[in-house]
């Protein structure tokens, strides 16, 4: 891939540095994201957490080693780690 096309791919799949984005997951949830060098902010109702970016074959995938935020396009995957497992929307910039 080229940088160009990288940078594009990545700038779809997740944001870049500083970006913030709100998603609403399962209809009621909502997650606010802030995406910086490596990591994101994930925050979700009074909880914030930091989840580092991880390999992924497609998308952008951040984990914690518990939760894991997966990013494909406008869509994401939320899982907690407690076996409940999110489908979520972006829905604006924050």
């Amino acid at each position: 891939m080229t940088p160009v096309l990288f940078i594009s791919a990545f700038l779809l799949a997740g944001g870049g540095p500083g970006d913030d984005h709100i998603y609403v997951c399962d209809g009621t949830d909502i997650v606010r994201t802030q995406f910086e060098d490596g990591y994101m902010h994930l925050r979700l109702g009074g909880d914030t957490m930091i989840l580092l970016r991880a390999i992924s074959g497609s998308g952008a995938r951040y984990t914690d080693g518990r939760t894991v935020f997966w990013i494909k396009g406008r869509a994401a995957t939320l899982d907690d780690g407690s076996g409940r497992v999110r489908k979520c929307r972006v829905t604006d910039r924050g």
